[in-house]
């Protein structure tokens, strides 16, 4: 699977500080929920230069999401997402 990832500037910087829980990021899993689901990993830029969102899109099945970001330690590194074959829901 390709994923694109591109980052949507809010133009802000952090107020809160960073969960110390995860100094170098934390994975995100979208097929969480989804049993069985055929899934795709890519790592995220981080930390994110700011405040924002990563728009992530798979090229060859279509899926899409937005992961909000912070621009600190603690922000997504990772981002594990279903595959939606062609033909399926």
């Amino acid at each position: 699977m390709t994923i694109d990832v591109e980052f949507l500037d809010s133009g802000r910087y952090p107020k809160e500080k960073p969960d110390p829980a995860f100094p170098n990021g934390k994975p995100i899993n979208l097929a969480v929920d989804i049993p069985l689901a055929r899934t795709c990993t890519r790592n995220l830029p981080h930390p994110a230069p700011r405040c924002g969102l990563y728009a992530i899109r798979c090229k060859v099945c279509g899926f899409s999401a937005a992961i909000t970001v912070a621009g600190r330690p603690d922000d997504p590194n990772m981002v594990t997402m279903p595959c939606k074959l062609k033909g399926e829901g």
